[in-house]
């Protein structure tokens, strides 16, 4: 039996977006087979390149931030820096070529949710078995003990903010009464996930994505009246859902704790020394300082000289505790800001916008979705220092661009 490009194509873009979560180490191997499948493809005339100016702007940023490797002081962390920002030219090259053939979005879909949901899944079975050897220590049922075999808390919390976009899209548009059900009640499963992430940041991202979401619903459906009274119920239900999780309202208070000492006494609260320092305390230092050693450098340190400079400026601080564990900026527009100055500030938060705005143009709420979540959760997180974030936010962001019109005829196929 002949099987055809276009089905290896297809079967390829699933394995793609799917194996790579499950286990991270395969992604530059399932990249490269698929960048020869493209080159395959291209030779039989079957993928035809088109420029694309968002592709082409995520793709230059590689060799922009490559040049703030040279000045270096540490060769192999730049090269280590480097070899993990390789997605910035491997999704936008492969992506270029537009298929002269339909693809099925929902089959990718489908495979996207089913890996999350494995992924989940497995998460609780190895949390639970850790929680029972550990003499039921609830510790091992949150946070990295939760997640962390596969992925940071934060960064699955970005995939099921996805997740929970293509099953609510499902649920308001069902072919059978079966998928309503099961839309309903995937998205109520990966509402629940997030408690047990405890990524206070993916929470947020989670709660504001299901309010407009569901606000937009009943706003077209119903109305303004029901549209105010879901607001009312929402804020009414947050609130009951703080108060009955006892991690999630501890949190909640010492970040508002925290937030508040500083604002009385930056200077205080930043070189005061204190024993562990960590979470958004650590966070509300870091920030301080990387502002700091951004307004010392306006051109950028160099990509791989952050983890020094960020010693160095915590030592000055006086917190010698926190200088040993080495922590980058948890947020990565001062990340990028600090390795490559103003400049890759600025063409950083112009792809960010970029992406969104093409997004929102081109009705891909995908696309809209997957950057709001990277950038929202980048405010907390270096995202793009971890495969997790750089793989995800490329993938999609490039797999949207490149191939928003191969799936727009095809979209409801099965």
């Amino acid at each position: 039996m002949k099987i055809s490009f276009p089905k290896v194509y297809e079967l390829g873009l699933i394995l793609l977006v799917s194996v790579w979560m499950i286990v991270p180490s395969l992604t530059g191997l399932v990249g490269i087979l698929f960048l020869c499948l493209v080159i395959f493809g291209a030779l039989r005339k079957e993928l035809v390149f088109e420029w694309n100016g968002c592709l082409l702007a995520l793709f230059l940023f590689f060799p922009f931030y490559a040049m703030y490797a040279l000045n270096s002081i540490d060769s192999s962390a730049a090269m280590f820096g480097l070899e993990k920002k390789l997605s910035f030219l491997l999704f936008p090259l492969i992506f270029s070529f537009k298929p002269t053939f339909l693809l099925s979005a929902r089959r990718i879909e489908n495979a996207f949710l089913a890996f999350l949901l494995l992924i989940i899944s497995l998460c609780y079975l190895l949390s639970m078995m850790n929680y029972e050897d550990h003499n039921f220590d609830p510790a091992y049922l949150f946070s990295s003990h939760f997640s962390g075999l596969f992925h940071h808390p934060t960064y699955l919390s970005v995939f099921c903010a996805l997740g929970i976009f293509l099953l609510f899209k499902r649920w308001e548009a069902p072919r059978t009464m079966r998928e309503h059900l099961l839309s309903a009640g995937g998205i109520l499963f990966l509402c629940y996930t997030h408690i047990h992430l405890e990524s206070l940041s993916g929470l947020l991202f989670a709660i504001l994505l299901i309010a407009f979401l569901v606000g937009r619903w009943i706003w077209q459906r119903k109305g303004r009246t029901f549209f105010l009274g879901f607001f009312a119920v929402g804020i009414l239900a947050i609130s009951l859902g703080i108060s009955l999780i006892p991690s999630l309202q501890s949190n909640l208070k010492d970040s508002f704790t925290f937030l508040r000492d500083y604002l009385k006494d930056p200077y205080g609260y930043t070189h005061l020394p204190r024993g562990e320092i960590r979470g958004n305390d650590a966070r509300l230092i870091l920030w301080t300082a990387s502002a700091e050693i951004l307004g010392q450098h306006p051109n950028g340190v160099g990509v791989g000289n952050l983890p020094s400079a960020m010693e160095a400026k915590l030592l000055e601080y006086g917190q010698i505790n926190l200088a040993q564990k080495h922590y980058n900026s948890h947020n990565q527009f001062f990340h990028t800001a600090i390795e490559t100055g103003w400049l890759g500030l600025l063409w950083f938060a112009f792809l960010v916008l970029g992406l969104i705005f093409w997004g929102i143009k081109n009705a891909s709420g995908i696309l809209v979705v997957v950057t709001a979540g990277f950038a929202f959760n980048g405010l907390f997180e270096s995202m793009l220092e971890r495969q997790s974030g750089i793989v995800f936010w490329l993938l999609w962001s490039c797999l949207c661009l490149g191939l928003h019109r191969s799936f727009n005829s095809a979209h409801h196929e099965s």
